[in-house]
């Protein structure tokens, strides 16, 4: 009799740990702006001070972006992604190569000489 309620004991306990996972589980699936690697910030709301706010509801302007407010929306959601935005960069730097058009006669002529003494190399190794 005592075995059969030690067993029992343990199956219950076992039953509660994974109900309390699934709790969890189900809880950090519903949290808003979880999908994705980076955390969703969350705005202060605005408000207006006693002295800025117009008499009239109609004269009220709403400093708001509809297509970053539907963004947001979104990513509360968990319909998107929340991530931080990656700035472009390069992998290499670039190569400075000097154009001919910029070099100096005198280099202009040395250049060619050499190309010319190449060719005749090439010539008459091939030959």
């Amino acid at each position: 009799s005592s075995g059969i309620n030690a067993e029992y004991g343990e199956e219950r306990r076992a039953a509660e740990i994974t109900a309390a996972r699934r709790e969890k589980r189900a809880v950090v699936a519903v949290r808003p702006g979880k999908y994705g690697p980076g955390k969703l910030l969350q705005e202060q709301p605005e408000f207006l001070l006693p002295e800025e706010v117009s008499s009239s509801l109609r004269k009220l302007t709403v400093p708001s972006n509809n297509t970053q407010d539907r963004f947001l929306s979104l990513q509360k959601r968990n319909m998107i992604e929340v991530r931080q935005k990656v700035n472009p960069h390069r992998k290499y730097k670039l190569k400075t190569v000097e154009k001919w058009r910029k070099k100096l006669p005198e280099e202009i002529i040395e250049l060619t000489k050499m190309k010319t003494k190449k060719k005749k190399k090439i010539a008459v190794e091939s030959s």
